[in-house]
């Protein structure tokens, strides 16, 4: 590489070449990040931005090589999943609210929990001030927890009548799938790694589900063999529930007969919840495919709350707790690593009566049908489509 004209003779700036290329001290003549415009850019392509950026700051000595390394590997880790798909424009504060909710749930540090609203704070900046992409950061407004992991949480759930018009704007093939998840509260890896020897029969309006495992994010550096024939591949891998350990489950009434016709042809492995192409659901395939055009109607036709998957967990414990079920078997049939972090979300809502869990939610749910959901024009009916999955199980692009 030949030496770069003299500092002083370029105004005393960093000179550029005939192409308008500038010069970076230490790299040379560097073209500039191409933004491509191919319909809103997700915050994965934000984030992929910030990482380009953020290898030359490396290159230029700003950032250690492990540094950068610990920034990928806790983005794969605990925002991809949840942000990536997302327009970034449509992030708001109540979603990254309700991220910090499912972080506290897990084993882990308020100081750990602050580096991963760090980091998510950085790339929404990269997007706001570099990329000009948005005109604020949402993350400003985020309540952090202390150092020990002290949070207070905003408990957003749903009313019968609200939930009743977001699911009447869902694509049928994913019914069965919301109403197990608000009849028992188990979380979306969790669910998506249900299999039918997973489940048992002992009536007819009866089921009980056996919590033994949930999909989780491979880490990129991770070597662990990919089990493909369970549906694993290099970035979706099976494993334990959150709380390390397994649990029981039930659900009663109308839904548990439903899960059991739909899995009476099954094999024993095979999962509960698939795509068309009969591939086990994935997070991001089900909020972009399903759940954001749901909303996006259901808000058409009156919801003001920004509904998120993650408040049907917290539905299923306020409709239990007003039903009068005690807060310790809410905490059981949630997988709480302890009863303490089920007091500490949900304190304020207790009503300690006797503990009949399935039979609550059996009858909270029935109340749905009884409310009132707005119907839309029938030729907007005729015009919608729900975008089907790719055969690999992965979001297909479109623009």
């Amino acid at each position: 590489m030949r030496s770069p004209p003299r500092f002083e003779e370029a105004g005393h700036d960093w000179p550029t070449n005939q192409d308008g290329i500038q010069w970076v001290k230490g790299l040379g003549y560097v073209s500039p990040i191409v933004e491509v415009e191919s319909g809103p850019r997700t915050f994965q392509d934000v984030a992929e931005s910030y990482f380009e950026y953020q290898t030359r700051m490396m290159k230029l000595g700003h950032l250690k090589p492990y540094t950068l390394h610990r920034y990928r590997r806790s983005y794969e880790l605990h925002l991809s999943t949840t942000f990536g798909p997302m327009a970034f424009t449509d992030l708001q504060p109540l979603d990254i609210e309700d991220w910090m909710v499912e972080q506290r749930d897990l084993p882990s540090t308020g100081k750990s929990i602050r580096n991963r609203h760090g980091l998510l704070f950085s790339i929404l900046m990269h997007g706001q001030k570099r990329l000009g992409l948005r005109p604020d950061n949402p993350a400003e407004l985020t309540r952090l927890p202390s150092k020990d992991g002290e949070l207070g949480r905003q408990v957003r759930f749903f009313q019968h009548g609200e939930w009743a018009l977001l699911r009447s704007c869902m694509s049928s093939d994913v019914h069965l799938l919301v109403d197990i998840a608000l009849a028992t509260g188990m979380r979306w890896g969790e669910l998506a790694a249900l299999r039918r020897e997973d489940l048992s029969f002992p009536d007819n309006e009866t089921v009980r589900i056996h919590v033994v495992r949930a999909w989780s994010k491979r880490a990129p550096d991770e070597d662990s063999p990919v089990d493909q024939a369970a549906g694993e591949n290099r970035t979706w891998k099976l494993g334990p529930p959150k709380s390390r350990k397994s649990r029981h489950v039930v659900v009663r009434g109308e839904d548990a007969a439903r899960l059991h016709e739909a899995v009476s042809l099954h094999a024993p492995s095979t999962y509960v919840f698939r795509t068309v192409e009969g591939n086990p659901w994935r997070y991001p395939d089900f909020h972009s495919d399903r759940w954001v055009p749901a909303r996006n109607e259901a808000a058409r036709r009156g919801l003001t709350k920004h509904a998120t998957p993650h408040m049907l967990r917290h539905t299923t414990v306020v409709w239990s707790l007003a039903a009068g079920v005690r807060i310790e078997v809410v905490s059981e049939q949630l997988g709480h690593a302890s009863l303490q972090i089920t007091y500490d979300v949900y304190g304020g809502l207790i009503n300690l009566h006797d503990p009949v869990m399935a039979e609550a939610m059996s009858r909270e749910m029935l109340t749905i049908s009884e409310a009132i959901v707005p119907r839309p024009p029938q030729d907007e009916v005729d015009r919608r489509k729900i975008r089907p999955t790719a055969k690999d199980g992965s979001r297909r692009r479109t623009g």
